[in-house]
């Protein structure tokens, strides 16, 4: 038996176990699973089980099921793990304990209306875009870690996965340190190398976040509090910088860092979510990489 979670939507935080019979999901309080979300169709979706497997069929709703970010052919079968999320609607559920890591970054940036009206519908449905792409950007970035062993693999595959989920942004670049706090790695990946050229990274900003194990996030400089920092990145022309720590067992790792070179608002203040989830699945991926790497020498 597992239990099926709702993590956004009107019915947050309820849980239902799951037998062995066929269980509806739908707006009706005739199925199985009532969710009270007007987007959600009034019979939405089946769930049934075969042996120790799930599947999941949608009911030709009028606003689809997303599996993974994408969206399932209505009337098919479609076989859905654990840990997996699915967006029903304006509402995101998931079968097993393990879809809880998994939507812990759009869980904190992302609250989903919980009663819609025709003036909340294009508002509502961009909130809706935005919980697909992160989904889709935290599977990316599990199966990009999960692929391989080489540190450098590890790292450009990490500066795609952020330039491909902040459009906006020009520049992503992963500092490491040593033991003694100097760098021992730097990557980094321009979005338009023809355009810009490489400007020097704000020291002052990665420092800080050395310094005090704690995420920078600059979104325009002329609004900036810190007025030092501020004056700094204007110096430098970049627009806007977002900088997080890469933590393992306590220790600092170095820190990803991003940009925008001409521009402010480069990203959202709620985007400091997912790269914070990003930073703890990747300083346990680079620390594994590392550790095969000193391995392999010594070989």
């Amino acid at each position: 038996m597992t239990t099926l979670y709702i993590l956004i939507g009107p019915n947050r935080g309820e849980s239902f176990e799951l037998g062995n019979d066929t269980i509806y999901v739908g707006r009706s309080p005739d199925n199985n699973i009532q969710i009270a979300d007007i987007s959600v169709s009034r019979r939405h979706l089946k769930i049934i089980r075969k042996a120790d497997k799930y599947f999941v069929i949608d009911l030709e709703s009028k606003n689809g099921t997303f599996v993974d970010g994408d969206q399932i052919r209505p009337g098919i079968e479609f076989e859905v793990k654990e840990g997996v999320a699915i967006i029903i609607g304006m509402g995101v559920i998931c079968l097993g304990e393990g879809c809880l890591e998994y939507a812990k970054p759009f869980l904190d940036s992302i609250d989903l209306s919980t009663e819609l009206n025709e003036n909340d519908r294009v508002s509502a449905q961009h909130r809706t875009m935005t919980v697909q792409k992160n989904m889709k950007f935290i599977y990316k970035v599990n199966n990009v870690l999960s692929k391989s062993l080489d540190l450098d693999d590890i790292l450009k595959g990490i500066l795609d996965c952020v330039l491909d989920l902040l459009s906006r942004i020009d520049r992503a670049a992963i500092i490491l340190i040593n033991e003694s706090g100097k760098i021992s790695k730097v990557k980094s990946k321009l979005r338009n190398p023809k355009r810009y050229t490489a400007k020097t990274i704000s020291k002052v900003v990665v420092k800080q976040v050395i310094r005090y194990k704690k995420a920078v996030l600059v979104l325009d400089p002329y609004d900036a509090e810190e007025a030092n920092l501020s004056d700094i990145l204007k110096l430098s022309k970049i627009g806007s910088t977002m900088c997080v720590p890469l933590i393992y067992n306590s220790q600092i790792m170095g820190v990803i860092y991003i940009d925008s070179l001409e521009k402010p608002y480069g990203f959202r203040k709620e985007d400091i979510s997912l790269l914070t989830d990003l930073s703890n699945r990747a300083a346990i991926a680079i620390e594994n990489a590392m550790l095969y790497e000193n391995l392999e020498e010594k070989m």
